[in-house]
């Protein structure tokens, strides 16, 4: 398409790709009723279709799950740092953005924070200093929003001071509030500060970026000990490294896990379990998320993240992704961080920030105009490329997050406002259908729950017997969290973006430990 045209009527561009996800969305949650009138048979095969596919998601899952954790199993016996001193440098790909040798090879970190507690920092901080790739070879930055910087900022230096010599060096940011034109309530701005602020020191003190691997964590973020050995070894294989994203596929949540309310619990399992299926079963059509690294160059080209957007994680794979001509996809290892499931004072007030903060992920769907925008300027990106991602897109943003809804309640709706319906032989056998089908899907939930608790802390001791057969037993409320905290949010972001109503002030998840459990 002609680029000059796309910049000419770009608003109007972006206000219809705006409004696509939620239009499709609407239009298939209410597909009972408006294809029920007019089309009956269609939405008859259609809910059909839903039925069978989410039995075939079911098996999918299941076996991608148990692929993952088997290689997470393997991956956690090797001794990485040992592995990595074995790699001859003169045989590794892609020689001209290579280290000259190992102990040339350093990695900068970057943890965005807020007001998280010393203890939660802490733990973070121990976990990077405990690695067995050498801390001297680690660069570390700590960049803290303006509002609680002067508590946050004297916490950090207390905790760092004992241990500064051990790391290459370790910087402070303060990132200021009200910049015109930045997002708040994410860390998109405040990580742009402080790696831009990092990079600064470095070209001041001549350090060469390609000796870099960056990781963007979390300041809730604790690392198992191999986590930077493996991660090096996978960024020094890889041929072309420039043009890869790096990342763990075990992202555990094990921090306060038996702390956090079922539903809250389960929401967090559904997403550890749910990326080691993905990622064991295709490395493909993989965007950031939550933790993961790259070249320090490769941040530096797509000039690091959008300050304007309330969303940082997912939109910096798509600054990378066309910074790269469309080469640029994801690489995955094995060694797991562990994070804070979210966790407040009272179960209600979990769930509500539990809500808040999966409508800012739902927020994510501010990458499709992004996402389109650029396939259809950028035309070194291959055809096929672009449709696979698009229908990609429209998969995960659209039909996977209403299927459980119209598979539970699609029927009855059709029904309801097409009472003939009822009248076809094949109307008739559908409900009887859609039970045994997803009947047979609740069987899945047995050997998902089988390793959730095989990832999963062991159960607090001070639990009682039948307290541990709940805990066994809540695998089972993935149903409720399908129909509500993986439904709800994601609706309202979309709808949101299609009435133009920008969330520029994005939900901040506090990080809070109980010592309930």
């Amino acid at each position: 398409m002609n680029k000059k045209m796309i910049e000419k009527n770009d608003q109007k561009l972006q206000r219809f790709l705006e409004i696509l996800p939620g239009f499709l969305t609407w239009s298939l949650l209410l597909s009972p009723i408006w294809l029920g009138l007019i089309y009956p048979s269609l939405i008859i095969f259609f809910l059909t279709f839903l039925t069978v596919f989410w039995f075939y998601l079911g098996i999918k899952f299941i076996y991608g799950a148990f692929k993952g954790y088997n290689k997470y199993q393997e991956e956690l016996k090797i001794k990485w740092f040992e592995e990595l001193k074995k790699l001859d440098f003169k045989n590794l790909p892609d020689k001209e953005t290579l280290p000259a040798s190992l102990k040339e090879l350093k990695q900068f970190v970057l943890i965005p924070v807020v007001n998280e507690s010393r203890e939660i920092l802490e733990a973070g901080f121990k976990s990077i200093l405990d690695q067995t790739f050498p801390s001297k070879q680690v660069f570390l930055t700590y960049t803290i929003e303006e509002k609680y910087s002067e508590e946050v900022t004297k916490n950090i230096q207390e905790m760092i001071k004992p241990f500064e010599d051990k790391f290459e060096k370790i910087l402070i940011f303060t990132h200021p509030a009200g910049i015109v034109g930045e997002a708040i309530g994410v860390g998109g701005a405040n990580r742009t500060w402080g790696a831009k602020g990092t990079i600064e020191y470095m070209k001041k003190n001549k350090m060469d970026a390609k000796n870099y691997i960056f990781s963007s964590l979390d300041a809730d973020h604790v690392l198992h000990e191999n986590y930077f050995a493996r991660l090096a070894h996978l960024y020094l294989s890889n041929d072309k490294r420039n043009n890869k994203f790096y990342t763990t596929a075990v992202h555990l949540f094990n921090n306060n896990h038996w702390q956090v309310p079922v539903l809250a619990r389960v929401e967090a399992n559904a997403v550890t379990i749910g990326t080691i299926s993905e990622w064991a079963i295709s490395q493909e059509f993989k965007e950031t998320f939550a933790a993961y690294s790259c070249a320090l160059q490769t941040l530096i080209d797509a000039d690091y993240w959008d300050v304007t957007l309330g969303v940082d994680d997912s939109v910096f794979y798509w600054r990378a992704f066309f910074k790269r001509g469309g080469d640029f996809t994801g690489v995955c290892h094995w060694i797991p961080y562990s994070a804070d499931a979210v966790e407040a004072e009272t179960t209600f007030k979990t769930y509500r920030s539990l809500y808040k903060q999966l409508l800012r992920w739902g927020w994510g769907i501010v990458k499709f105009p992004i996402a389109i925008k650029g396939f259809l300027t950028e035309a070194e990106i291959p055809l096929k490329t672009k449709i696979l991602w698009t229908l990609k897109q429209l998969e995960r943003e659209v039909l996977l997050i209403n299927t459980v809804f119209l598979i539970n309640f699609g029927f009855a709706t059709v029904t309801l406002v097409n009472p003939y319906v009822k009248q076809s032989n094949f109307a008739y056998s559908l409900p009887d259908l859609i039970s045994f089908i997803m009947t047979v899907t609740l069987i899945f939930l047995l050997p998902g729950t089988y390793l959730r608790l095989k990832v999963a802390p062991a159960f607090p001791e001070k639990w009682g017997i039948f307290r541990k057969i709940l805990g066994f037993l809540e695998g089972f409320a993935v149903i409720v969290n399908l129909l509500t905290f993986s439904f709800f949010p994601y609706i309202e972001a979309q709808t949101r973006l299609m009435l133009g109503k920008k969330m520029k002030d994005l939900y901040h998840t506090p990080k809070v430990r109980s010592t309930n459990a």
